[in-house]
């Protein structure tokens, strides 16, 4: 008797069983779900599409031309990527030639006294090191003073000199990594110091006053074609985050003018409101013994508009570095 309902048990199992969505391996069969996904995928790697070292992130050839380098400023040792630069206020702007090479210029707040600069990278190892070798003339802004348009440069001017300014600059810079990301291609920390030395070549006899003032006195010997000015800086950029940057900078200042020494100190955070705007805050103090006063203090506020792309792979092929 137990037999027989044991069997007519069994039996009921498919006779009353209900469909069921339960499946077991090795008989379990793919949703049209996960099949569609599964074809979609396919069809997106034959295509060049998604990323295939990350399914979670996507690889978008836009996103992967983005700039990388807003962290190097002007002032470090490293120069734009080619063909791409920034046009800057009161920073200089700047323009990669090719791959190691870039035109400089301060064409915002300098436009007094026109100059053009050329920035060479020398060494990329564990201490980046670069030369810049430039020229630049105030015989534009003195004609504005003589024709009293402006005082920026000088009190006033009786004879207009013609001035060739030279200078020549070593700049060196650390870069510090994140040794917790995976892929670091730009540092979050660099430390830069430079020397430039500053020479004005007259090439007529002039007569120009100047006040004494905290901004243009230790530059004026350049200026006005009476001797030599040598710098020494220091300088910190610092990436705070994605999108906002802190820049630090101490000038020291020797040469041929009143007191001989003066000391410059700069300090501004850089806020990208875009992937190509960019606008900086902070202020500028100054010390020296010129007349009466022995302290000043400028703000510094600065736009810039970044353009181009970032280097591809090419930059990193056969023994060099790819960022």
């Amino acid at each position: 008797m137990n037999k027989v309902l044991i069997i007519w048990a069994f039996c009921g199992l498919f006779v009353f069983a209900t469909p069921s969505q339960a499946q077991f391996w090795p008989f379990k069969k793919r949703s049209q779900v996960e099949k569609a996904t599964e074809d979609l995928n396919k069809r997106k790697r034959a295509a060049g599409e998604g990323n295939m070292f990350n399914a979670l992130r996507a690889n978008d050839p836009a996103l992967s031309d983005v700039r990388d380098d807003h962290i190097w400023a002007a002032s470090t040792a490293a120069t734009s990527y080619s063909k791409a630069g920034n046009i800057s206020l009161s920073s200089p702007s700047r323009y990669g030639l090719t791959q190691g090479v870039e035109l400089q210029s301060l064409i915002g707040l300098n436009f007094w006294a026109p100059n053009l600069f050329l920035k060479r990278e020398i060494s990329r190892e564990r201490l980046w090191i670069s030369s810049l070798h430039g020229i630049y003339s105030s015989f534009p802004g003195l004609r504005r003073v003589k024709k009293g348009k402006d005082t920026f440069l000088a009190d006033s001017v009786a004879v207009t000199p013609l001035v060739l300014s030279i200078r020549n600059q070593l700049l060196l810079s650390r870069p510090f990594y994140d040794k917790m990301d995976c892929n670091p291609h730009q540092p979050y920390l660099i430390l830069s110091a430079g020397f430039a030395l500053d020479y004005g070549i007259p090439f007529d006899e002039g007569d120009a006053y100047l006040e004494d003032d905290h901004l243009y006195t230790p530059r004026s010997a350049s200026y006005l074609g009476k001797g030599w000015l040598a710098t020494f800086s220091l300088r910190v950029d610092w990436e705070i985050m994605t999108s906002l940057f802190g820049r630090g900078e101490i000038r020291a200042f020797s040469g041929e003018f009143p007191s001989r020494f003066a000391v410059e100190q700069q300090a501004s955070a850089e806020f990208f409101l875009n992937r190509s705007l960019s606008v900086s805050g902070g202020f500028l103090t100054a010390f020296g013994n010129f007349g009466n006063h022995r302290f000043s203090v400028w703000p510094f506020v600065n736009l810039s508009l970044y353009f181009g792309k970032k280097q591809g792979r090419k930059r990193g092929l056969f023994g060099e570095r790819m960022f």
